[in-house]
């Protein structure tokens, strides 16, 4: 979906939500936490920023032809402004950086599932400033994030951040969703997790959406295991695009990162050891000035 429409479609929720706004409705879940060293998030918290409600919003929306998965072996159309290359790094108006590593960020926690604590641990914290980054990677988060009262926010915490680690000043948000296929399924499911965030981390400065690792172009790999997982759905990138125009100067898109090819994965999206070094660099390239 072009930009235009992006801005078309926000613009008109934001008219339907800014007048129609209710209490955010509570998901429920029962996950099960990664045994990690760490301390846990603090209490719920307030924040005078917009709260956006989920169900309203997901009520009002109707999703654009072609929002559903991509057919095996296809090309997902993909938003360019951040479609390049594996391993290119892009600031967030789309330039190359050559910029000097960023220190204004006291704590980074990276909140996500499994998959985003195997990057993290494979050198991540070698390139950018380990007293700075923290993560909660678990098992079958999803997008558990969504419910406020999720055992998730409570999880152990690795490799907490030197100082300020119950309240971080920036959160790196990987949400995961293999069933949905639509924006109107995906929207809220941001929406909800953003805010939830918004509300226990008043002290949160910037939030960065980034997606699992997909294949090469954003193709399907066919044969893969498990390869339904090996891309991201077209649906998945315009919702993000989507929170960045609703959240200006809070919410951020990470590059869309590729593996090099198909053979780096194992169960899908999972990757192996010398893709998620690779991975580990890439994005840590990324972060030291974004």
């Amino acid at each position: 979906m072009k930009h235009a429409q992006h801005r078309f479609h926000v613009g008109l929720f934001a008219i339907v939500l800014l007048f129609g706004c209710s209490d955010a409705l509570d998901h429920g879940g029962s996950p099960s936490g990664r045994p990690d060293a760490g301390g846990s998030p603090p209490p719920s918290g307030t924040n005078d920023a917009t709260t956006i409600d989920a169900p309203s919003l997901q009520d009002a929306f109707t999703p654009a032809v072609g929002d559903g998965a991509a057919e095996a072996g296809t090309a997902v159309d993909a938003d360019a402004s951040f479609a390049d290359a594996p391993g290119t790094v892009r600031d967030d108006a789309g330039a190359s950086s050559d910029a000097a590593p960023r220190t204004d960020f006291v704590c980074s926690w990276v909140l996500g599932i499994h998959t985003t604590y195997e990057w993290f641990s494979a050198g991540f914290e070698k390139v950018v400033d380990d007293a700075r980054w923290q993560v909660s990677g678990i098992e079958m988060a999803q997008f558990e994030w969504k419910d406020p009262n999720s055992p998730f926010w409570a999880s152990p915490i690795t490799s907490p951040c030197a100082t300020n680690s119950k309240t971080p000043d920036r959160i790196v948000f990987c949400g995961v969703d293999t069933a949905s296929t639509t924006v109107a399924q995906f929207l809220p499911e941001y929406v909800a997790s953003i805010n939830n965030i918004k509300t226990k981390f008043p002290s949160v400065k910037r939030i960065d959406i980034m997606t699992t690792a997909r294949g090469p172009g954003n193709m399907e790999c066919i044969g893969a295991n498990r390869s339904s997982s090996s891309y991201i759905k077209a649906a998945q990138d315009q919702a993000i695009a989507m929170m960045v125009d609703m959240f200006p100067g809070f919410v951020y898109a990470t590059p869309k990162w590729e593996v090099m090819s198909c053979s780096d994965f194992t169960l899908c999206p999972h990757i192996t050891a010398a893709a998620n070094q690779t991975l580990a660099k890439t994005i840590g390239d990324y972060f030291l000035t974004h």
